[in-house]
């Protein structure tokens, strides 16, 4: 509602919106306070008379002080509306800010991926289900956090640099969503597979472990190498190390030490778990500094 009431004051806002703005206005101070400001604003400049002399003196500018202090009485008497806290609002609106600057390519690529491997499980039975979530799930993952990290090349890295917002919440905020969203396709994937029979003995959990592990650990791995240098680096080293485990069984012999600490590692265990939490922490410690190579806002705040 904030948001038309500069149209309102300026006459511009269409009979329709008007109307839902008037009716709004009769029980809502605080955006009657609001209009009163806007309309101060869009209200024509008196005329000047040709005699200098017969013009009114401009009014003394406010004391910066008291108009401060009257600003912030103002905010703090102001009753909390109804609804969630103003945190939670906060919050909500942040998310669905960082969720418009996620390129649509990124979450339509991360199913498609999730569905192919859904499909090979499906037409080949001897295919194991638990090796294929494993295998697809922490690699859609990982593409996907390495990209959320912003660079010189995003298009609104110029206001997110220049925000006043911490960088590490806006960063805690796009790798949750992302995250988050692989996180969902990943169970679907593994319920789908379980209840067609697809996944043969093997059960809900059972599938889950399987995936969950290197997803944690591989998604953490491209975060921390994004934040120091970069998506492009992040991406690389996912694919990389993702390409190891895939190899592993064929062109390497897995009795070989190094093949076994590798399907090791690829396994949901605590151990895993707790090296994955380690880097995710890294990586929100170094995330004040922008990525390799990366511009800088032209007026930082």
């Amino acid at each position: 509602m904030r948001d038309l009431l500069p149209e309102y004051a300026a006459g511009s806002l269409p009979e329709a919106d008007r109307e839902r703005v008037r009716a709004h206005l009769g029980g809502c101070p605080r955006c009657r306070a609001d209009l009163a400001s806007w309309q101060a604003m869009a209200a024509p400049p008196a005329p000047q008379s040709p005699d200098p002399a017969a013009r009114p003196h401009p009014a003394a500018p406010p004391d910066p002080a008291a108009l401060v202090r009257a600003v912030l009485t103002r905010g703090a008497l102001t009753p909390e509306p109804p609804g969630p806290p103003r945190r939670l609002r906060h919050l909500a609106a942040l998310m669905a800010a960082e969720a418009r600057l996620i390129r649509m390519a990124v979450p339509i690529a991360s199913a498609l991926v999730m569905a192919l491997g859904v499909g090979l499980v499906l037409a080949q039975a001897t295919v194991g289900a638990d090796l294929v979530l494993a295998l697809v799930a922490p690699i859609v993952a990982a593409a996907g956090v390495a990209g959320a990290y912003r660079s010189g090349r995003d298009p609104a890295a110029e206001v997110v640099a220049a925000t006043p917002t911490s960088g590490r919440l806006l960063l805690l905020v796009r790798i949750a969503l992302v995250f988050g969203y692989d996180l969902v396709l990943a169970v679907a994937a593994s319920a789908a597979l379980a209840a067609t029979g697809a996944a043969g003995t093997a059960g809900l959990n059972t599938l889950v472990a399987a995936w969950l592990g290197p997803m944690v650990l591989l998604s953490s791995v491209s975060l921390l190498v994004a934040v120091r240098f970069g998506p492009d680096s992040a991406l690389g080293a996912a694919v990389g190390l993702w390409a190891v485990r895939v190899l592993i069984g064929g062109v390497f012999v897995r009795d070989g030490w190094m093949a076994r600490f590798v399907v090791e590692v690829w396994t949901t265990n605590a151990s895993v778990l707790t090296a994955g939490a380690a880097l995710t922490a890294a990586a929100f410690v170094v995330a004040g500094r922008e990525p390799h190579g990366a511009g800088r806002a032209t007026h930082r705040m």
